[in-house]
């Protein structure tokens, strides 16, 4: 009869990938016990994983659509914001102007450093960011879109300095603001962000929003062009002629106001925004949300199937160590007996 046998070396291999082994099966078995996920999906699947494949990569496409829907829904508000704070220190000064009869020449003075001032406080909010990013420069976010408001009112003052009447200065400022680009108005000197098409950011299947408002927006310049109409007489414009200067101020208050209600619109349009923005942000949760359950089902382990497994491999590796055990007792004194 023939007998094979093994050394104590090969023995002690042969149970070293043993011990590995089901060491191994273990680790996967006990991992699985936790995350309630298989270990590995590609044999659960047969190697068929293009369904789950799909999923992922919607998933995967569907938060970065809400992603940027976060992104457009905080900018969108922070414009908001902006218009709100310059409709609050504008509003009621317009109102002031168009209806004040400016009864000496040292109101007419101090209204004008007024409206000077709020014409500066305008430019800056308008220049202001939100995470590192200018607001009103359309695509160019990294550039300031406006230039300061004594660069604007430098210009303004060459352009005014010889004019005698209110309709004149009037005219004249409202050309600068309203000249087309290439004009050599506002959207050549005062003006450093991007014109043409709106910016449209996707923040849903099928769904983009259009981040219209600018510094160059005809609500903006309006409001802008009302400011500058008072605040030239801070730069001596009528200098020496009240009537005409008080006819200006109402001029300018009175474009204040007008440009106010443009003001709203622009508002308005920006909340419409932010409603298509909200809506595509709950259709984008509920879809992820299914898509997140879908990829939980294919991947999710059976967790009786796996405590039997884990009981199974236990059992396993005790009678391993056991019969470990029992050959590290062995003796040639023994064997010879």
């Amino acid at each position: 009869m023939t007998l094979n046998s093994i050394g104590d070396q090969a023995r002690a291999y042969a149970l070293q990938v043993a011990s590995n082994r089901i060491k191994t099966t273990l680790s996967t078995l006990t991992q699985e016990v936790a995350s309630g996920q298989v270990a590995d999906v590609g044999q659960r699947l047969e190697g068929n994983t293009r369904a789950l494949n799909e999923i992922e990569n919607r998933i995967r496409l569907t938060s970065q659509l809400r992603q940027n829907g976060s992104d457009a829904a905080i900018r969108l508000q922070a414009i908001q914001d902006v218009f709100a704070s310059v409709r609050l220190s504008t509003t009621e000064l317009g109102f002031a102007l168009a209806v004040d009869p400016f009864g000496d020449a040292a109101v007419l003075g101090t209204r004008s450093a007024e409206v000077a001032n709020a014409f500066e406080s305008v430019i800056q909010r308008l220049n202001g960011t939100n995470s590192n990013r200018y607001l009103f420069s359309g695509e160019a976010s990294d550039v300031v879109p406006l230039s300061s408001a004594a660069e604007m009112l430098d210009i303004l003052q060459g352009i005014t300095a010889p004019l005698t009447t209110a309709a004149d200065v009037a005219q004249a400022v409202s050309d600068w603001f309203d000249a087309p680009e290439g004009g050599g108005g506002f959207l050549d000197t005062a003006y450093h962000g991007t014109l043409g098409p709106a910016q449209r950011i996707s923040v849903g299947e099928g769904v983009a929003v259009p981040m219209e408002t600018t510094g160059a927006s005809t609500a903006v310049r309006d409001l802008l062009k009302g400011l500058a109409m008072a605040a030239v007489m801070d730069r001596g414009a009528l200098a020496g002629n009240q009537v005409e200067r008080r006819q200006l101020m109402t001029t300018a208050g009175l474009q204040m106001t007008t440009a106010d209600s443009s003001m709203l619109s622009e508002m308005g349009r920006v909340g419409l925004a932010q409603q298509v923005v909200e809506r595509a942000q709950v259709t984008g949760t509920s879809s992820l949300n299914a898509l997140e359950r879908a990829r939980g089902e294919i991947r999710s382990a059976d967790p009786f199937e796996t405590a039997a497994a884990l009981t199974e491999v236990q059992g396993q590796l005790e009678a391993l160590y056991a019969v470990t055990a029992r050959l590290s007792k062995l003796k040639l004194v023994d064997y010879l007996r």
